[in-house]
Formats: structure tokens, C-alpha cells, sequence
């Protein structure tokens, strides 16, 4: 491996890492995310959001808006009502911070959500360091992010909680983005979007469908120099038939599948549908003839596996232990197979 792949490989390894749950939590405290356990900390969290609000407002600052937990954590409600007997990687709550801009330049708008961002992690810190809050462990809280939040359970237990930071023009679309289908790791319909995202040079990522283009031509979204960059749509519930409408000049002829599946449903998230809408879109735009449908499918599905062997070699390179390997491995085969059947390739 040549030294830029070796440093590519670090830059993943460690973003892996810092995705994970509980690292801010000493070894001894870390326990088990049960659906109760989630139940208790998320509602210990929004009270924190609570009072972090109200301190804000005495200083005359908008407030933050709790939008829901995302990623596994997702399903802790209703896991919990049906009394199921499962454990979630991590707690994610999605949360929305006010920003404000005139321009519709959208490199001043994303620095004024930087700015926005930046501004309310200090006003955290110094809700933390002056209010001292119940039922939040502070000293471990502002040892690294102070955006994960420590919580401290009803029986001496530490679960971290960690705020993904939305702004008010995507909380919507990240309602979907974010959350996996029931049961399933998240990073299965995260590599789908991902692949589907890599063929036409698009993202489909944390502020809606986006494409990046130099001389009137889609680039690599790692491309920084020199590119505008455009926001095709944020509705997720329509997102392949707005991709659509992006990549097909002129009016087109909707094929059946893509009119029943525009896009997903955020509240019931299923890698079946999501494969169903690329489907759909396949066909259409092989009808106005700006692809070949079975190329297209047979790439998408061809990166998708590519994208969750990848997924898996980085928690091995963690010290992923060969049960953990193998369900994983076992898990992206099933996946494989699902989208397969549905693609018919």
C-alpha cells in the first residue's frame, strides 16, 4: 500500500473510531444500550437540551430544536413497547441549530453554519462549566467533543450521547438520512445512497442531493478548487425522482416503478425501497436514454458490496473478533443478495 492509500486508510480507521459510543466513558461504566437504558438517557438529554434552552434565552439566543434520535437508537421507543430483547452500538439524537444568512451563495451559507455551529458548542461549554447540570457528567463531557454528551443514569450507570449536528433547511431530510432500516446496521442503506451517489458524481449526504461542478461538468464531490456546488433537493421523500429531474434534460417519460417509489418514507426506512427507487430510475432513464439500465444497476450493486466489505475491513482493522466478523460478513451477504434480487442482475 503506497503511503496517500496508507494515510486514507488511518483517516477512515479514525473516523470509524470516533463514530463509536461510550469512548469518552472509563471501561468500568460501560454497559449495555438496552432499549430502557436508551429510554432514560435520551429523556435525561432532552431535560439538558431543556435547561440549556431556557439559559440561552436569559441571554436573548435562539434555542436549539431536538428533532429525534437517528441511527440505531431510532427504533428505542418502540423496541421498548414491544418489550424487545435488543442493544443499539451507540445513542445519536439528531438536533437542530438556528443559522442565518441572506446570501443564497451556498459557501456562505455553509459558513455560516459552521459559524452557527461553532458559536453554540461555546455556549455549551459555558451552560456546562457554570450551571453545573444535573444528571450530566461534566468533567468527561468537555474531555474532547463537548457535542457528546455524558449522561449520568438513575443507577450510577455513564452512557454517552451524541448530538448530530442539522440545521433547520435539512432536519427534514435528515429525519431519513440518518436512520437505518429496523434491525439493520445503519451502514447497509448508507453504502446504497453511497453508491448510487458515486455513479452519477452526486452526494447524497447530510444537506440533501448535491452535485459539485467544474466547467459545467459533475467532479468528485473531494474536489474543493475551483467548483460550484448545487443542492439538487432535500426532499427525501421524492429524492430519486428529483434526481431525475436533475439528470434528464427536458421532459421525460416516468417509468411506473420510480412514479411508485419517488423516494422514502422517513419513518419507515427500508433497504428494499431504497433499491426499488433506483430501480425506478433506472428504467427512466434508460427510456430517455441517458443510461443503460443493466450497466447501471450492475455498478451501483457492484460498489454497494465493494463500499460494505470496506465497511467491515475497518472493524476488523479496529480488533473486530472473528464471531462479530463473520455475522457482519454473514449480514452483508443477505444485503447483497436483497438488492440483487431487486436490481435482477
Amino acid at each position: 500500500m503506497n503511503s496517500k492509500k496508507l494515510i486514507e486508510a488511518l483517516k477512515l480507521v479514525i473516523r470509524e473510531i470516533l463514530k463509536e459510543g461510550g469512548l469518552k466513558v472509563p471501561a468500568e461504566k460501560r454497559i449495555e444500550l438496552t432499549p430502557s437504558t436508551v429510554k432514560e438517557a435520551i429523556k435525561i438529554y432532552l431535560d439538558f437540551l431543556q435547561n440549556f434552552n431556557e439559559w440561552l434565552s436569559k441571554k436573548g439566543v435562539s434555542p436549539l430544536s431536538p428533532v429525534r434520535p437517528s441511527g440505531s437508537s431510532t427504533y428505542a421507543e418502540k423496541d421498548y413497547q414491544e418489550n424487545r430483547s435488543v442493544t443499539y452500538g451507540d445513542i445519536d439524537y439528531l438536533v437542530s441549530f438556528p443559522v442565518n444568512y441572506s446570501s443564497n451563495d451556498t459557501s456562505e451559507r455553509r459558513k455560516a453554519e459552521s459559524q452557527s455551529e461553532k458559536a453554540y458548542v461555546n455556549y455549551l461549554i459555558d451552560f456546562m462549566k457554570s450551571t453545573r447540570p444535573k444528571n450530566v457528567n461534566v468533567d468527561l463531557t468537555l474531555k474532547g467533543n463537548p457535542l457528546m454528551i455524558i449522561i449520568e443514569l438513575s443507577n450510577g450507570n455513564l452512557v454517552q450521547v451524541d448530538t448530530v449536528v442539522t440545521h433547520p433547511e435539512y432536519s427534514s431530510w435528515m429525519k431519513g438520512r440518518y436512520t437505518p432500516e429496523r434491525d439493520i446496521k445503519g451502514y447497509v442503506v448508507g453504502n446504497l445512497y453511497k453508491a448510487l451517489g458515486d455513479y452519477f458524481s452526486i452526494t447524497i449526504g447530510t444537506k440533501g442531493v448535491t452535485v459539485k461542478t467544474k466547467d459545467g461538468k459533475r467532479v468528485s464531490s473531494n474536489l474543493r478548487k475551483g467548483v460550484m456546488q448545487k443542492t439538487i433537493t432535500t426532499d427525501f421523500e421524492n429524492l430519486f425522482k428529483e434526481i431525475a429531474d436533475y439528470l434528464i434534460e427536458g421532459a421525460y417519460e416516468i417509468d411506473p416503478m420510480l412514479e411508485q417509489y419517488p423516494g422514502i418514507d422517513s419513518d419507515n426506512v427500508n433497504l428494499d425501497d431504497i433499491a426499488k427507487g433506483i430501480l425506478g430510475l433506472a428504467k427512466t432513464m434508460e427510456k430517455a436514454g441517458e443510461a443503460n439500465k443493466d450497466e447501471m444497476l450492475r455498478s451501483i450493486h457492484k460498489m454497494f458490496v465493494e463500499n460494505m466489505h470496506d465497511n467491515v475491513e475497518r472493524k476488523i482493522a479496529m480488533g473486530l473478533d472473528e464471531e462479530k466478523k463473520k455475522k457482519l460478513f454473514k449480514l452483508n451477504d443477505v444485503q447483497s443478495k436483497r438488492v440483487s434480487n431487486i436490481f435482477g442482475v
